[in-house]
């Protein structure tokens, strides 16, 4: 019935064939009509739903028509027989016929259709399918069927008989066949596999007729009883039949509806016969629409139960892929690991680096579908899950040796490489990483295991830039172990949730003249930063700073010291005239956070200290790998009066001539350099090198790691002006260097 142009006859042949067949499906019943005698009328036009349905599943008009044709000629053969052959009532009949293929291809596209693959029947379109389909096409039937007796024989009782006939004819035609004939056809499985609908319907029109023929002869011993015990218990059969909805497939329910729905109409004509009194005729159109209606419910119920399972297996497919990819996500990993028979040889982790950049620089239509396309070439070699980003986790299609598996695996790797992606008319490859790891089971704790192990290959690979897939084994040899990693992890997060605290400590340690010269008066001095845990046990610098740098906290803490050593100061008004310069660490990764920049202008604005007196040390590595961020920092900390210093000093020799753009004040040179000055010979070069340096500039020098006084002669003697170290004064709480003598007598 869907309409296929270049086999259109087929459907035409095959539905005019099953039309005419139907005709002769009757459920004779007896009534009285407007004091009218009906006997051997039908209550089912069986044609007429099967023609309905035809037109609401159809898209080719030449279907229908043909079917019209054949019924009207099937009719007109059948008219002759009886001896009528009056050409006028032909002439008109023919008409009226047209008119009711009209007629029907009109309330068709009223209530909706064609259905079919792309446009199903809804039970929200229901409303409009029992208004149009049950009600309406009913009506203009039974009238045209009226205007066609009224030509004939003018107006008189027969007219309103022959209306009604019609109207509960065709009605209770559309009722029993439409709607389970077009939940049939156009079931999204049973057109999956070839002559599938055909062979139910075939099998089912079989079994349909030779139940109507029994039905209607009633010859079969205990068939009468059968049918009046079924229409006794309609109730009962009305639920069970609701299970079969809910439980059965299409082919069997709908069928099965149908010969039950004959059944009842059979067991109804028994009612038609008592009704000789407008009270009986009005219970026979009660039962009449009780059978209609019972029969309509359970189609919408198993609609219901279909729709729910549509949604379930959507749903069920929208949390295996990704949404905007289309790719299977972890969710779909896991349920894979679940069902698999045995362990993958081999699991791979995949990071496609720079997939953000594509983002930012081309927009997220252009991310999508690199993924896209990522995908789809390594789908032939392996199976891809997206776990979001420019992460992937492979593996290898089908059972296979270990080796036979990474070797896959190392292909992908191959043709992402040489893969070129092209958006507006730009070129990009990718730069893919591929981190290996062999599972020895199956489980949820397994696969943990391999995705982190995997992933940490694949950083390592990433790190060291080796383009060949690393196995886990490898990359561990040369790396911490995932005890270390999660330690250190753990080691951050605490960090970090003691800055949110406010469980930030202060120390300071002096920085003391070496050289003899001038300095003011006044204690001088690097702010140091502790931080105390919930546990009460104190964090120093080594156990936090690196993690929160890597975790791109280190902005956090930066801010977190300095506002803590401002409320400190406004706290104790008595140690500002002793303070002739406080030295404050910043972080390199600080330099490019637009909050903290806006936050760290904020606290200058009012600082408890004349700006003179705050000198803001920020590494040499920091300075040159973010020279732009640390060029115009240090101009902003310049124009308000701070001073400025070069921490670290010596880490970065290749980049002396920077200085020239740096606006500092001092060069701290680096401890490293400075411990083993006396016995490193190329330590000693250093530090001279430095010292020339900071003289070429202009700039005083702070040596860092001054721990006995042999070496602070050794750097007086180099020219060093400056020293920091435990020589000269260990780190201690900011109370006992900034107010001694309420620390001494705290102590006392």
């Amino acid at each position: 019935m869907e309409a296929r142009r270049r086999a259109w006859w087929i459907d035409a042949g095959l539905l005019s064939l099953a039309s005419v067949l139907l005709q002769g499906v009757d459920v004779e019943y007896s009534a009285h009509f407007f004091d009218h005698v009906v006997s051997n009328a039908s209550l089912l036009h069986a044609e007429a739903g099967l023609l309905l349905a035809a037109a609401l599943l159809g898209r080719d008009r030449r279907v229908l028509a043909t079917a019209f044709l054949a019924n009207f000629l099937y009719w007109t053969w059948r008219v002759l027989r009886q001896g009528n052959e009056d050409l006028f009532f032909l002439g008109v009949a023919a008409l009226i016929a047209l008119l009711h293929w009209r007629w029907m291809v009109a309330c068709a596209h009223w209530a909706g259709g064609p259905f079919g693959s792309r446009q199903r029947l809804l039970v929200s379109g229901m409303g409009r399918y029992v208004l149009v389909c049950l009600l309406l096409y009913p009506l203009g039937s039974a009238t045209l069927g009226a205007v066609l007796i009224t030509v004939v024989e003018g107006l008189s009782a027969t007219v309103a008989n022959v209306f009604v006939q019609q109207f509960l004819a065709k009605h209770v035609g559309v009722g029993a066949l439409t709607l389970p004939l077009l939940l049939l056809w156009s079931d999204e499985r049973l057109r999956q596999v070839r002559w599938h609908r055909w062979t139910a319907a075939a099998a089912w029109a079989c079994i349909g007729l030779l139940v109507a023929g029994l039905l209607e002869d009633m010859q079969v011993p205990g068939l009468r009883a059968l049918v009046v015990l079924v229409y006794d218990y309609r109730a009962l059969v009305g639920a069970l039949l609701g299970v079969a909805m809910l439980l059965w497939r299409v082919e069997y329910s709908m069928p099965v509806l149908l010969l039950v729905h004959l059944v009842l109409l059979h067991g109804l004509t028994d009612q038609a016969q008592r009704a000789v009194v407008p009270v009986e005729m009005l219970r026979l159109l009660m039962h009449l629409a009780e059978c209609n209606f019972m029969a309509l419910i359970l189609a919408m119920l198993f609609m219901l139960n279909r729709e729910r399972r549509q949604r379930y297996h959507h749903v069920r497919a929208m949390c295996r892929h990704d949404a905007s990819t289309g790719l299977d996500n972890a969710h779909a990993l896991r349920e894979a690991w679940r069902n698999a028979p045995a362990s993958p040889p081999v699991l791979g982790f995949l990071l496609l680096d720079q997939v953000e950049r594509v983002l930012g620089s081309y927009g997220w239509r252009a991310q999508m579908l690199l993924l896209r396309e990522a995908g789809r070439t390594m789908a032939p070699l392996a199976r891809p899950y997206h776990l979001g980003g420019g992460q992937f986790v492979l593996l290898p299609r089908g059972p296979g040796e270990a080796d036979g598996g990474a070797a896959a695996l190392e292909e992908v790797l191959r043709r992402l490489q040489a893969y070129v992606f092209r958006w507006q008319g730009a070129q990009l490859r990718m730069t893919p990483y591929l981190g290996l790891a062999h599972p020895d089971r199956l489980g949820a704790q397994a696969l943990d295991e391999c995705l982190a192990n995997a992933c940490d290959a694949a950083l390592t690979a990433r790190r060291e830039g080796e383009r060949s897939p690393l196995p886990y084994a490898t990359a561990s040899q040369g790396g911490s172990a995932p005890e270390a990693r999660r330690h250190r992890l753990a080691a951050a997060a605490e960090a970090l949730a003691c800055v949110h605290a406010g469980r930030v400590e202060l120390h300071v340690q002096p920085i003391v003249r070496i050289d003899g010269g001038p300095a003011d008066a006044g204690f001088q001095g690097e702010v140091l930063c502790r931080l105390r845990t919930a546990e009460g046990c104190l964090l120093a610098p080594a156990e936090f700073i690196a993690d929160l740098e890597e975790s791109g906290h280190a902005s956090e803490l930066d801010i977190a010291v300095i506002e803590c050593l401002f409320d400190w100061l406004r706290a104790h008004p008595q140690a500002l005239p002793g303070i002739a310069r406080l030295g404050i660490n910043l972080s390199g990764k600080s330099l490019a956070s637009a909050s903290f920049r806006a936050r760290f202008a904020e606290l200058l604005r009012h600082p408890p200290l004349p700006h003179r007196a705050l000198c803001f040390e920020l590494t040499e590595t920091a300075v040159i790998t973010g020279q732009e961020s640390a060029l115009r920092l240090f101009q902003e900390l310049r124009a308000h009066g701070c001073r400025l210093a070069l921490d670290d000093f010596g880490s970065g020799v290749q980049n002396f001539e920077r200085l020239k753009q740096m606006p500092v004040d001092s060069l701290k040179i680096d401890g490293q350099f400075v411990r083993n000055l006396q016995t490193q010979p190329s330590d000693l070069e250093i530090v001279r090198a430095a010292v020339a340096v900071a003289r070429a500039h202009g700039l005083s020098t702070v040596a860092e790691y001054v721990e006995s006084a042999s070496l602070v002669e050794h750097l007086r003697a180099l020219g060093v002006q400056w020293g920091q170290g435990y020589h000269l004064g260990r780190p201690g709480p900011i109370e006992a260097w900034l107010l001694p003598d309420e620390a001494l007598a705290l102590s006392s």
